[in-house]
C-alpha cells in the first residue's frame, strides 16, 4: 500500500516508516517540517495539520491509499500549561486530516493512533477492554478522547475505513529526553562515562507498562493491513513495572551505582498505567510483542554512548 505518516519524523514516525518499507510498504512521509541528512525516504510533505487548507491540499494531491495517523502534542505533563495547543494539535488537526480524507481519498484505510490513557486511571481485577468507559483525568487524555470517538463515529456515519489503536507507553531508540526511561538512561550513561554519580528523579513508584517502539511499530503496521474498520484496539505488553525497577535494571546493565536524588521538578504524584485486555488486536492480526524489556533497556543504553 502507499501508506501516509504523518508525524513522519518523530519518534515512533521513524520506526514505523522503517518497520514498513521493510515490508514492502510505500511511504509517503508527512511531518512539520522537512526530513533529516539520515533518512532515507524521499517522498516527504511538509504540512502543518492545524491548517484545513495546507491539510487539504496535501491529501488532494497525494490521495495515498492508507494513513497511519501520529503527528500531535504527546508530552502529558506540558498540556496542563498548553491547552490550547493541545487541543489544536490533537484534535483541530485530526478534524482536518479526516475531512481531507473524507474528500480526497474516502476509500483509504486510516489508523489513528491516540492513548490508553483514555482509560484514567480505573483498575480492578480484569485488564480494561476496548468497551470499558473511558476517563480521562488529564487535559492530554481528554483530547485522546476527542480525537478517539469521532474517528470511530466516522467510520459509522461516513462508512470510511476508519480505526483507532490506544497504546500504553512505549520505549526505544530514539526517543526524546524528556521521557522518563529516555532521561534515566542518559544519566546513567553519562556516569558511566565518568560523570558525577548522582541521578535526580522523579517518583519512582509509578508503574507503567512499557513497549519497544518497534513492537509498537510493527502493531501499526499490522493494524492498517489487517484491522478492523470501525474497530478500537488495546496495544500493550500486559506488565507492569515501577519506575524504580527500570533505574535499577539500567544501573546494571552500565554498571553503576550512583546516588539517587528526588528531585521536586521531576516528581508527580504516584500513578499507574491501565492494564489492557490487548486480545482483540491478537485476535485479529495475530499480534505479540517481541522485545523483552531488558532488551529495549540495552538498546536504550547503547544508542545514548
Amino acid at each position: 500500500m502507499r501508506i501516509l505518516i504523518t508525524g513522519a519524523g518523530g519518534f515512533v514516525g521513524r520506526h514505523t516508516c522503517r518497520d514498513l518499507l521493510t515490508h514492502g510498504h510505500a511511504i509517503q512521509a508527512m511531518d512539520l517540517t522537512g526530513p533529516s541528512a539520515a533518512s532515507t525516504i524521499t517522498d516527504w510533505t511538509v504540512c502543518d495539520l492545524r491548517d484545513s487548507k495546507a491539510t487539504d491540499n496535501a491529501i488532494r494531491t497525494i490521495r495515498p491509499e492508507a494513513c497511519i495517523h501520529l503527528a500531535g502534542f504527546s508530552h502529558v505533563p506540558a498540556g496542563w500549561s498548553k491547552p490550547k495547543e493541545l487541543f489544536e494539535a490533537n484534535v483541530i488537526g485530526t478534524i482536518n486530516l479526516l475531512e481531507a480524507f473524507r474528500n480526497h481519498a474516502p476509500a483509504a484505510r486510516l489508523l489513528i493512533v491516540t492513548t490508553a490513557q483514555v482509560y484514567g486511571t480505573q483498575s480492578g481485577p480484569a485488564a480494561l477492554s476496548e468497551a470499558d468507559p473511558l476517563l480521562p483525568v488529564s487535559l492530554y487524555a481528554v483530547s485522546k478522547v476527542a480525537v478517539d470517538q469521532m474517528t470511530l463515529l466516522y467510520a459509522r456515519h461516513y462508512g470510511m475505513a476508519t480505526m483507532t489503536v490506544r497504546p500504553n507507553n512505549h520505549i526505544g531508540p530514539g526517543q526524546p529526553p524528556d521521557f522518563v526511561v529516555s532521561s534515566l538512561a542518559r544519566q546513567v550513561r553519562a556516569i558511566a562515562a565518568g560523570a558525577e554519580p548522582v541521578i535526580r528523579v522523579g517518583n519512582l513508584e509509578s508503574q507503567r507498562d512499557f513497549t519497544d517502539v518497534r513492537d509498537v511499530a510493527r502493531a501499526y503496521r499490522l493494524l492498517i493491513e489487517k484491522g478492523r474498520s470501525g474497530s478500537a484496539y488495546n496495544l500493550g505488553s500486559g506488565h507492569l513495572v515501577s519506575i524504580d525497577e527500570i533505574l535499577g535494571h539500567l544501573c546494571r546493565l552500565a554498571n553503576v551505582k550512583p546516588e539517587v536524588i528526588r528531585d521536586d521538578q521531576l516528581f508527580r504524584e504516584r500513578d499507574s498505567s491501565p492494564i489492557l485486555d490487548t486480545s482483540k488486536l491478537r485476535t485479529d492480526t495475530n499480534w505479540r510483542p517481541e522485545i523483552d524489556l531488558q532488551s529495549s533497556l540495552r538498546d536504550i543504553l547503547a544508542e545514548q554512548a
